[in-house]
């Protein structure tokens, strides 16, 4: 079996944490996996995966070629690609890292045109937040991503349009006297937050108006958040397209000063993109803009 290959059987293994699952993915027994990955450590001169109580993880030794193998995965996956598009097609896959909101908004869309217009490609969407999508990008884990602004300049960065962030809170609440409420105002009631680093932007604006207040609860699930305010709990920041999607009994205003996250798309290098994900850019821009 030629090195591209191994790799592959390595990188599903290490992703899924299970030979029984990649056997799944790759049509392979687990029997044939174990004796591949056996030939690959043999060929190399390095243990590659140890086994656990929870299924198999990479060795130090490996990790530190993940990153390399990420690269040549995705360079292959590419000259697949880019010999299709030649051939007038279009399919292979793509990893996707959104918000859930993002994912249960724009991604449908986008989902439907090519399963309609390219039914070959398969769409891998990972639901997270925004530093663990940049670490994706970085490891070669995911293509792209639908995420807020970085706040450097590491990757590529597509901004797509800028999404209100609001106030939450119970029907009834004393807030829902205001049109646009005060932000320093937010540190008179219990808050329920997404953790930092799950929702940057959020957090950013209680940091920057000096808002020391703790935090009462946190959740990494908009739809957690939503729910707890729903019982009383508290109030939060949130998107408005969460909001948008999630009908409920609550309500919200927007802040004064207004606050918006920049959503877009982020990629590791747009210039080295292949032509699915330059593709799935392409409509993304056209589409949701």
């Amino acid at each position: 079996m030629n090195t591209l290959k191994m790799i592959q059987v390595f990188l599903t293994s290490v992703d899924t944490g299970s030979f029984t699952k990649a056997g799944e993915i790759l049509g392979y027994t687990q029997s044939n996996l174990t004796q591949m990955m056996k030939s690959f450590e043999e060929e190399l001169g390095i243990p590659m995966l140890i086994k656990t109580s929870k299924g198999v993880e990479p060795t130090n030794e490996a990790r530190q070629l993940i990153p390399v193998m990420r690269a040549m995965d995705a360079q292959e996956q590419r000259f697949f690609q880019e010999a299709d598009e030649i051939r007038g097609l279009r399919r292979g896959s793509i990893r996707i890292g959104s918000y859930v909101s993002t994912s249960s908004t724009w991604l449908p869309r986008v989902i439907g045109h090519y399963q309609e217009v390219y039914p070959d490609v398969e769409f891998n969407i990972v639901e997270s937040g925004r530093e663990e999508m940049l670490h994706g990008l970085l490891t070669g884990a995911l293509d792209i991503t639908i995420t807020s602004a970085p706040e450097n300049n590491e990757f590529d960065f597509i901004h797509i349009l800028d999404d209100p962030m609001v106030v939450v809170f119970p029907p009834n609440h004393e807030l829902s006297s205001y049109d646009y409420v005060p932000v320093k105002k937010l540190q008179d009631y219990p808050l329920i937050m997404t953790y930092r680093d799950y929702d940057t932007d959020a957090n950013k604006i209680l940091s920057e108006a000096g808002i020391s207040s703790p935090v009462k609860y946190r959740s990494k699930d908009d739809l957690a958040v939503l729910s707890m305010i729903q019982q009383g709990l508290g109030i939060s920041i949130l998107p408005e397209l969460t909001i948008e999607r999630v009908p409920g009994n609550y309500d919200y205003r927007m802040l004064n000063p207004e606050a918006y996250r920049s959503l877009g798309i982020g990629i590791r290098s747009l210039k080295e993109a292949g032509p699915l994900a330059r593709s799935v850019i392409d409509y993304i821009k056209e589409t949701i803009r």
